[in-house]
């Protein structure tokens, strides 16, 4: 309550000398003399100098010294005259522990003269420039990025337990070090510091589809507390989200579309576009999701993240009766990668021109392996997957991948010979790398 409260230390001594007060009152007797006061390390309240000029720059307005002692001696403080006679020395009463310095005293000028009589001044000195905190603009802009994606943020504690955090393997028990454990935890159910933020949204997205069946997507952007051995929990800013396979129909013209991995795919795409990153994906090995379903987010080759399916033992675990995507990003990471400096260049006044590639491929080739070599050629502003195919078109073991390859020029028109030369470099290349053949 002291620590709470800011309670003076003093407090002790006055109750008890009014609970000896009404016991002499009211049940008779004699207080014996003295009094027994255990306090180690006592320290005495020092007294506050105030200065009539020190008035005059907080505040605006001459008080003389007469006025400052009537009017501090009428809130209960004591004033003593110094040397100078434009200063006071004012103790400060046990019930006063909010007053600290001549500021505090200042304050208490002004609301006994009172604030009308106070004139209204231009400020002196010039304002400040605002330093806007990093962290905190790039948390905002993904928060409205998140929102602008139909997610509904959420908070939850950032204590936890054993049980539900073993919930995020397969095996039901806890994996990796152990949690920072609270020296005195209030309750079972909150005796952790969690060391992610996924456990605690997967319980709030179990409580909300109770009541809601399907469409559901949350996000939450906190602290979680990595332990250190002997050293205090790493603290790291995580943004975490999950979204439901299926969204609602909202009305007799539109139908119920389902949601799979590559729409909390391109959920990540947009939160990156929007913070100027250019992202990649690879595949990850992750216990909470689902084995070839899921990715390690890249930018400029750092693993900032994961997305990708729950896996069903989890589902099971945190009773979810829907397939489940979730998507978790290292905020922190994402800071120290972001260029605050900004880049324009002219939009291109010449036409661009496509040309689509079908590909076959070994069925373990990955598109983003092809997407790689190829945005990197010079006149090649954007490539994009339009079509897989796997079956009798293409020999056992094989996969066909379709894409559109656009090219453009800054400075001039593109001929024809211009693109094929570019082409033909870029499927030399998947040729030589992933052994890429044309598809007849």
């Amino acid at each position: 309550m002291r620590f709470t409260k800011g309670l003076s230390r003093d407090l002790p001594l006055e109750a008890l000398e009014r609970a000896t007060q009404l016991m002499l009152e009211l049940a008779g007797g004699k207080a014996a003399k003295g009094i027994v006061d255990v306090y180690p390390g006592k320290r005495q309240m020092m007294p506050i100098l105030m200065s009539t000029t020190e008035a005059k720059r907080l505040l605006g307005i001459n008080v003389g010294v007469d006025e400052m002692v009537r009017t501090l001696e009428l809130l209960g403080f004591d004033c003593e005259r110094t040397e100078s006679p434009l200063q006071v020395r004012v103790s400060i009463p046990w019930w006063r522990t909010d007053v600290n310095c001549a500021a505090d005293l200042a304050e208490e000028l002004a609301r006994i003269i009172g604030y009308d009589n106070i004139p209204t001044t231009m400020i002196s000195a010039p304002i400040p420039m605002h330093e806007p905190l990093p962290m905190q603009s790039v948390r905002q802009r993904t928060k409205n990025t998140m929102v602008s994606c139909g997610f509904q943020e959420v908070l939850t504690y950032a204590l936890t337990n054993l049980d539900v955090l073993g919930k995020l393997s397969p095996e039901l028990y806890l994996t990796g070090p152990m949690p920072v454990k609270l020296a005195n935890p209030m309750s079972r159910e909150m005796e952790y510091l969690r060391p992610s933020l996924r456990a605690n949204i997967l319980s709030v997205l179990n409580y909300n589809q109770r009541h809601n069946e399907s469409g559901i997507r949350l996000f939450e952007i906190g602290k979680v507390f990595i332990p250190r051995e002997g050293d205090l929990p790493q603290e790291k800013e995580m943004l975490c989200a999950v979204l439901t396979s299926t969204q609602p129909k909202l009305s007799w013209r539109s139908k119920a579309e389902s949601v799979d991995f590559f729409v909390a795919k391109g959920v990540v795409e947009t939160i990156m576009t929007r913070l100027g990153l250019a992202v990649d994906f690879e595949l990850a090995e992750d216990k909470s999701l689902y084995s070839g379903r899921s990715a390690n987010i890249l930018v400029d080759n750092n693993q900032i993240g994961v997305v990708g399916e729950l896996h069903p033992s989890v589902l099971e675990a945190f009773e979810l009766s829907d397939a489940a995507y979730l998507i978790e990003i290292d905020m922190d990471r994402v800071l120290s990668l972001i260029d605050s400096s900004k880049k324009y260049e002219p939009i291109s006044r010449y036409p661009s021109t496509s040309r689509d590639v079908a590909l076959v491929l070994d069925e373990q080739t990955t598109y983003q392996q092809v997407y790689s070599i190829a945005r990197d050629f010079p006149l090649v502003k954007q490539v994009t997957l339009f079509d897989l195919y796997s079956g009798e078109q293409v020999p056992a073991g094989k996969k066909s991948f379709a894409f559109r390859i656009v090219y453009q020029s800054p400075a001039h028109t593109l001929t024809d010979k211009e693109v094929d030369k570019v082409q033909q470099k870029i499927l030399d290349k998947l040729s030589g790398k992933l052994g890429a053949v044309l598809r007849a």
